[in-house]
């Protein structure tokens, strides 16, 4: 393992760096996270939506993790649990499959399940780093320089006294050498995973889009199929199928036209309205880097679909649209091109996500253990 080079910086550098809450020596740097490391994991949610949501996604391996849960490092072994069942069950569906559609271009790397964890963690990262969380010791930990992180995790993560696998710690030097191509390594980490959550949303939008053309031929194929029914729901279906399309309507640019479709249908015209809200596919996702973006704002909106995205799966839910105009929009936003250009794009962002704050922290831990044993 490369040693990695020490450097005692003079004292007004080092006031220089403290003022600007950037760890001022290596040594600092690793203390930073070795306390990222033990921090309860309950102060990383700060908040039951976060924690519910998080739950949802990777709930089902907590119980087995038992006391490891309460501490960062041990929480992320639920990561790597997610991960693994989403491999058998991929390797399981996908044993007669052939070459090409065992590397599928438009498939997430790891299941949604575990992407959109991912993901989630690194926006509760992202807010504790903008300093908009109440627990200020996350704040601290990810306020050094991207470079200064880097190099304390390879210090801690992969000892060179033979207790951690030479491939493992390889493999993070490599894709640490990769990641930093291109980037300010005097970044600080909310630097960093602002750039890596920026990526991932223009990426996710092609999906995103896709996805709302898609919701709005369903609206439209639920309304035309209760009109042909002519018969009345449960009024919590009403409920539902109200709320639905109330939502819908906040992507169309005439929120009055839905009040009269709801009082006087003589004024609907169910195929035109609903291609012009599949039209209006809104844009304006919160930037994840700015200092307005209040924590929790972006948890439920850039999550990826579980949706089949290869380009015949989606062709086939266009032919079973009511409205041919419907059809040929989703047809022209269909780019067998552009959409594994930007599953390509998620899958380095939740794998960068994964290598910077999962991967070196199960490692840590196994150190830790066996240094305890000893």
């Amino acid at each position: 393992m490369r040693n990695m080079e020490r450097t005692i910086l003079p004292l007004d550098e080092r006031l220089k760096m403290a003022a600007k809450s950037q760890a001022t020596s290596p040594e600092a740097a690793a203390r930073l996270v070795q306390r990222l490391y033990g921090i309860h994991t309950a102060y990383l949610f700060c908040g039951n939506a976060n924690c519910d949501i998080m739950e949802g996604l990777t709930g089902e391996f907590w119980e087995c993790l038992e006391n490891n849960l309460l501490h960062y490092g041990g929480f992320c072994h639920s990561f790597r649990l997610a991960i693994e069942h989403d491999n058998d069950f991929f390797a399981a569906i996908s044993s007669d499959a052939s070459e090409e559609e065992a590397f599928d271009p438009y498939r997430p790397v790891w299941g949604v399940r575990a992407n959109n964890a991912l993901v989630l963690l690194g926006l509760l990262l992202l807010d504790h780093a903008k300093g908009g969380m109440k627990y200020r010791n996350i704040y601290y930990c990810t306020r050094m320089t991207l470079k200064q992180y880097l190099d304390a995790l390879v210090d801690l993560s992969f000892q060179e006294d033979g207790t951690q696998d030479g491939d493992r710690a390889e493999s993070f030097w490599i894709w640490r050498e990769s990641f930093l191509k291109g980037k300010d390594k005097a970044w600080s980490l909310k630097e960093a995973l602002a750039d890596i959550l920026r990526r991932y949303i223009a990426a996710w939008q092609e999906f995103d889009h896709l996805n709302h053309i898609l919701r709005c031929m369903g609206a439209l194929s639920c309304y035309l199929e209760q009109e042909e029914a002519e018969r009345v729901l449960p009024q919590e279906e009403e409920e539902r199928i109200r709320r639905f399309r109330k939502a819908l309507c906040r992507y169309g640019t005439d929120l009055e036209g839905w009040e009269l479709v709801e009082t006087d249908k003589r004024y609907l015209d169910p195929l035109g309205y609903y291609f012009s809200l599949a039209c209006e596919y809104p844009e304006d996702v919160p930037d994840p880097g700015s200092k307005d973006v209040a924590p929790g704002t972006l948890r439920s909106q850039i999550f990826l679909s579980d949706r089949n995205y290869r380009p015949k799966a989606l062709r086939n839910l266009a032919e079973k649209s009511p409205s041919q105009d419907l059809r040929e929009l989703l047809e022209k936003s269909i780019s067998e091109e552009r959409l594994a250009r930007a599953m390509q794009e998620i899958n380095i962002a939740v794998t960068d996500l994964y290598m910077l704050f999962v991967e070196p922290y199960l490692r840590m831990g196994e150190y830790h253990y066996e240094r305890h044993l000893e």
